[in-house]
């Protein structure tokens, strides 16, 4: 296993574990590897992680920032997965910072990019983010909406699609 892979794979168990202090400086010392070895969509990895774990320890503005650096990363590399992600993520954070506005147009704008890209799971979590938001913020249309197009991404045997279609049917 390599250095980064290590660093990740830390990164990954401490913030699984709620350690955040611990997954914030594996995360940190990734990146620092990752772009001391000229691996930039490593690095744009990392930038995502830490921006993550940033928001879970209540540093929204250096959430946002690092989310910056990470979606720069992976535009600059034609990443357009890794962009998804980070768009994703920018609209958790930009929720949690009640910039409710600028987190839907992130969800939309990464579920738009999961779709293209088949990525049918991703996309449907994400519709469901949204559509969790808009139903906080009483929009009851689009949130219905929202997550109808999440459902519309599973596949036909799923379960919880059928139970959704049923319900129509009644």
């Amino acid at each position: 296993m390599s250095k980064t892979e290590k660093l990740q794979k830390e990164g990954v168990e401490a913030f699984r574990d709620g350690n955040y202090e611990l997954a914030q400086s594996k995360f940190e010392a990734l990146l620092e590897t990752a772009e001391a070895e000229g691996q930039p969509v490593k690095a744009a990895e990392a930038l995502n992680d830490l921006g993550v774990t940033r928001k879970q320890l209540g540093d929204l503005d250096g959430a946002m920032e690092t989310l910056n650096k990470a979606l720069k990363y992976y535009q600059d590399n034609d990443d357009e997965l890794g962009e998804a992600k980070t768009l994703g993520n920018f609209g958790m954070v930009e929720e949690a910072a009640e910039k409710y506005e600028d987190s839907i147009q992130s969800y939309l704008d990464a579920a738009s990019i999961f779709e293209e890209l088949g990525e049918t799971e991703l996309a449907t979590f994400t519709w469901q983010a949204l559509s969790k938001l808009q139903l906080r913020q009483k929009d009851w249309i689009n949130a219905i909406a929202s997550y109808e197009r999440g459902i519309a991404n599973l596949p036909d045997n799923s379960v919880k699609k059928k139970i959704v279609q049923d319900l129509y049917d009644m």
